[in-house]
């Protein structure tokens, strides 16, 4: 499961070249003649066959490996799943969805339906996020890749490598996680066509929510998408419906807003009652911030000029920009959702992550203002186990509290103890 254009289809071909004698797609979406084998047959010993003939080569379901692309449009294939999991439990298969969280979200509304649709309990499922930072890393520089790695504890990073590693932070500000976007920069190296991919990514996802917004107002989910940046503009970067739309509530863009969630294109974290363990208990539901699920696509609609990241200016938006950063990087590496904690519009901690059982404040510098009043109060207060300021300084730690360099977001674990 992942967004549009993560890389979800080329993860599934590659790991199948590498691990299997042979690899045999077939899309849901380019093939639309396969729905009406999967509605007239779901039974393994049947549909083998077809799918051998379709694809012009016989499937050993010992050794090969069946691939179903964009199985978000066949429901009867993602029901499939499950009887090739009784019945052919030796055939390896792996699917992938852009919208599937999108269509799941919809049979919700009917828990009878979900059986129909989707096979519980009979599948593995992976969340597939744009290309994090270390990956970044890994193909502009594996040598540096390799010391990234190696950074452990709270020692002081060599400045040589700490300015070195900054500097890759600022170009993946720029560029962003998009696969086709990363391959394109390290192939020509040209901004240019890096600011031309991202705006056809935003295209692509607004053509999306036409294409394929269902039962939901394809006008709204587009308002809702559209004002994520002037919503982070604002002064607490609450989410305010009225903002979007003078005179809108929650209920008539509640929906929208879960579109987009579940379709993987925005982030939605959540305010926090109290910052307690543990902190699903303690979520606002409706109090919260929406961020994109790349930060170079961020960029790019917020038209952030690329000199100003590289030159590493201050500029208005540029916390924004770096908390989006910090949020994609965490995706995946903590025990619960991220939030954040505003106890009123002047007392705010940016971050607030479970990892295990501890809770863990979040303080996200952009820039080299280190005041942070209602984070120093909370860690005076209540005394954490841990408390964190991602920063551009170098790793430095003073009893429970640690300065992190922003680089290093996507290891923090390491640097705890």
């Amino acid at each position: 499961m992942g967004a549009r254009q993560v890389g979800k289809t080329w993860l599934m071909e590659d790991f199948g070249r590498r691990n299997f004698a042979r690899v045999h797609k077939f899309n849901f979406d380019s093939q639309s003649e396969l729905k009406g084998l999967f509605e007239r047959d779901k039974d393994p010993e049947i549909l083998l066959p077809k799918l051998s003939v379709l694809g012009g080569t016989k499937i050993d379901t010992k050794n090969d490996v069946l691939i179903f692309d964009e199985i978000q449009e066949c429901g009867d294939a993602l029901n499939s799943l499950k009887y090739f999991n009784e019945k052919c439990p030796e055939l390896a298969i792996m699917s992938a969805g852009s919208l599937l969280g999108v269509k799941l979200q919809k049979n919700r509304k009917k828990t009878e339906d979900l059986p129909k649709t989707y096979p519980v309990g009979k599948v593995e499922l992976l969340d597939v996020e744009p290309i994090s930072f270390p990956e970044f890393l890994r193909a502009r520089n594996e040598m540096l890749w390799e010391f990234y790695l190696s950074i452990k504890g709270d020692h002081p990073i060599d400045e040589i490598f700490h300015h070195r590693l900054w500097n890759e932070y600022l170009l993946y500000l720029m560029v962003g996680g998009m696969p086709e976007v990363v391959s394109s920069y390290l192939k020509e190296g040209d901004p240019r066509r890096v600011r031309k991919l991202q705006s056809d990514l935003v295209t692509l996802y607004e053509n999306d929510i036409v294409k394929y917004n269902g039962n939901v107002d394809a006008a709204k989910i587009l308002v809702i998408l559209r004002s994520v940046v002037s919503q982070l503009a604002k002064e607490n970067s609450k989410f305010i419906y009225g903002a979007a739309v003078p005179g809108a509530r929650a209920r008539g863009f509640e929906e929208a807003i879960e579109w987009l969630v579940s379709a993987r294109m925005v982030r939605r974290i959540n305010n926090l009652e109290a910052i307690e363990y543990p902190l699903e208990r303690y979520d606002i539901r409706n109090a919260f911030k929406l961020y994109l699920n790349d930060v170079g696509m961020l960029k790019s609609m917020a038209g952030v000029a690329d000199e100003s990241i590289l030159l590493d200016k201050d500029f208005s938006f540029k916390g924004h920009l770096v908390e989006n950063y910090v949020f994609q990087q965490l995706a995946g590496r903590t025990d619960a959702k991220l939030h954040y904690w505003a106890e009123r519009s002047d007392r705010e901690i940016d971050c607030v992550v479970q990892y295990g059982d501890e809770v863990i404040p979040i303080e996200i510098k952009a820039g080299r203002d280190k005041r942070a009043a209602a984070f120093k109060s909370f860690v005076n207060v209540h005394h954490p186990k841990y408390a964190i300021r991602f920063s551009e300084m170098n790793l430095r730690r003073d009893g429970a509290f640690i300065n992190i360099p922003i680089y290093l977001v996507p290891r923090f674990a390491a640097c705890l103890d």
